[in-house]
């Protein structure tokens, strides 16, 4: 299998850097395949790309999946918790989109048809980026307001995709530990570990005028898709989620809002629910008739 190594923003960092996996059989070059980016979960402070060559719960089965349905797959690392605090995760994920889609020939891939997948943090980033890819927010884009302007008068590429696919995904921040206990699990979970405050540099609620105060107030995809359109800036690409009923890490009433809430708005959108699974349960990476399901809804985005 070839891969394809990189660093997506220039620099040297080792948490910006990127697998590229071609598809299974090539294409020619006037045919570019789509593109699936997918980003590794880990509490927002461990975790790295390589999970999705090869994991102990099957999580590369996906890439496995995409690479055999004709898709390009890449996996990226981010900058972690400790390394930078919010929003670098989600600058980091759109620096990699921007970097894909304009050397989309390099790659002999569809900058239009680009697809985010990711587990638990990365599900959290994932859904974010579907849901802000048309708003050029300086603040979530890593770039200034005269950088954002300067591309867009250029035309070059945003940082927009056609969908995503949360596993497992955080939608709020601000109430994970009051929905395990709604959901019937207990209100700690050892992988935890302070994750949220380690990410967005204070617990919540944070000092009022502080920069952890901005950054609880735009983590949260589920604020993004209580504001979603089907056009304009506040444009929402669609989201499929699927979690395990079982998950007391990142409990399912965590894709069951977001979800219903962009369902509300008009926005394409789909939920499974795995029976039993827990968090980052091989049963959510083992059911071929689930992703094979997944792979078609995706497919459909494509088209649309």
């Amino acid at each position: 299998m070839t891969t394809l190594t990189g660093n997506y923003a220039g620099t040297n960092h080792p948490s910006q850097t990127f697998d590229f996996y071609p598809p299974s059989a090539p294409t020619g070059e006037h045919h570019p395949v789509p593109l699936l980016i997918y980003v590794h979960g880990g509490a927002w402070r461990f975790g790295d790309k390589s999970s999705f060559l090869l994991a102990d719960n099957g999580l590369h089965r996906v890439r496995e999946r995409f690479v055999h349905a004709g898709y390009a797959t890449a996996s990226i690392n981010y900058r972690l918790s400790h390394e930078a605090l919010f929003p670098a995760q989600i600058n980091d994920l759109k620096t990699a989109i921007r970097y894909f889609k304009t050397r989309a020939e390099d790659f002999g891939i569809d900058p239009n048809r680009i697809v985010l997948a990711g587990g638990s943090a990365g599900g959290h980033l994932v859904q974010l980026a579907a849901a802000t890819g048309h708003l050029n927010e300086p603040y979530l884009e890593g770039l200034s307001a005269s950088a954002l302007a300067a591309r867009t008068i250029a035309g070059e590429p945003d940082s927009s995709v056609r969908c995503a696919v949360s596993i497992y995904g955080v939608s709020d921040l601000r109430t994970i530990f009051d929905d395990r206990v709604a959901w019937g699990f207990p209100h700690d979970h050892p992988e935890d570990d302070g994750a949220e405050w380690r990410l967005l540099g204070s617990t919540y609620p944070a000092p009022a005028g502080s920069p952890a105060e901005v950054n609880w107030a735009k983590a949260h995809p589920i604020d993004y898709a209580r504001e979603a359109q089907r056009s304009g800036e506040r444009t929402h690409a669609p989201v499929y989620y699927i979690h395990g009923t079982a998950d007391t890490c990142v409990p399912p009433n965590q894709s069951i809002e977001v979800h219903r809430t962009l369902s509300a708005a008009g926005i394409a959108t789909e939920l499974t629910l795995m029976g039993g699974a827990e968090h980052s349960d091989p049963a959510l990476y083992a059911s071929e008739s689930t992703w094979e399901h997944i792979i078609r809804w995706v497919g459909l985005q494509l088209t649309l």
